[in-house]
């Protein structure tokens, strides 16, 4: 950030922020959750998952899976990479949250898919 001292004692605060900037403050998630944390979360709680989706399974939803299991997860097209086709066997990282349920199986809502490798 810069900060130019301006007349009358106002102070201007000018800050750059990257592309891909995302928040990394008090309640931000950064380190990677396994499938089976992500089970025991409550609801809306902020979850970042590495691995791969294995399987389409419906309109915007893939089966998700890593070293601990699998999960559903719903990704909205709009928000998977569209410069890189991602196959089951590219590594993503996804950004999201916990989504329980009454009566069916917890789940991931996709805020963010960023692809780490592909094999």
């Amino acid at each position: 950030a810069l900060r130019q001292r301006r007349p009358g004692g106002a102070t201007l605060s000018l800050v750059s922020a990257g592309a891909h900037a995302q928040y990394t403050g008090p309640g931000a998630t950064s380190a990677v959750t396994t499938v089976a944390e992500a089970r025991d979360q409550r609801d809306d709680q902020p979850v970042v998952l590495q691995g791969t989706l294995v399987a389409k399974i419906g309109h915007e939803r893939y089966r998700f899976k890593d070293a601990t299991g699998e999960i559903d997860v719903e990704i909205d097209d709009t928000d998977l990479p569209s410069h890189q086709a991602v196959s089951a066997t590219t590594v993503v990282q996804l950004h999201g949250e916990v989504d329980t349920h009454r009566f069916k199986p917890t789940d991931i809502d996709v805020d963010h898919v960023r692809i780490v490798s592909t094999r």
